[in-house]
């Protein structure tokens, strides 16, 4: 997944990007050979809180998987027992790779996060499952 032109840059985190697709959906982009840490994942979250908190309400969050080439244990901990809390209503990971598709497979499969998480190859492809999903914690 890369920035489509017409999405608004929210600025940076310590490792990656933020965008806004629409009103209710950001976009975490992470930077080229990324590695992830416990402290680049918790700052990834408080880029996600500081903005939802901003706008008054939360929302979706798509993650590029593709720019990530390790996670480390610390990161998996902080996103699987941490990501609730910061607005986040839901995480789509994007990824054309089959590779990180797989990976990012068996982290949701085993992680058990507080908000939905799920895999998709692109970024079209996950809409319709956020914009449920959204819906869904919206009416709750």
């Amino acid at each position: 997944m890369t920035p489509d032109p017409t999405w608004a840059h929210l600025g940076q985190s310590i490792n990656c990007d933020g965008y806004l697709i629409r009103p209710d959906l950001i976009a975490m982009i992470p930077f080229p050979d990324t590695r992830e840490t416990e402290d680049t994942a918790r700052a990834n979250l408080q880029f996600q809180a500081d903005y939802w908190r901003k706008q008054g309400h939360g929302g979706g969050v798509a993650i590029a998987m593709d720019p990530i080439i390790e996670q480390d244990a610390g990161a998996r901990a902080v996103y699987s027992d941490e990501a609730g809390a910061v607005g986040s209503l839901c995480f789509a990971l994007i990824s054309e790779s089959m590779f990180a598709q797989a990976a990012a497979s068996v982290y949701t499969g085993l992680a058990k996060p507080d908000a939905p998480i799920q895999v998709f190859a692109k970024l079209e492809d996950a809409l319709p499952w956020i914009d449920e999903t959204l819906s869904r914690a919206k009416a709750s």
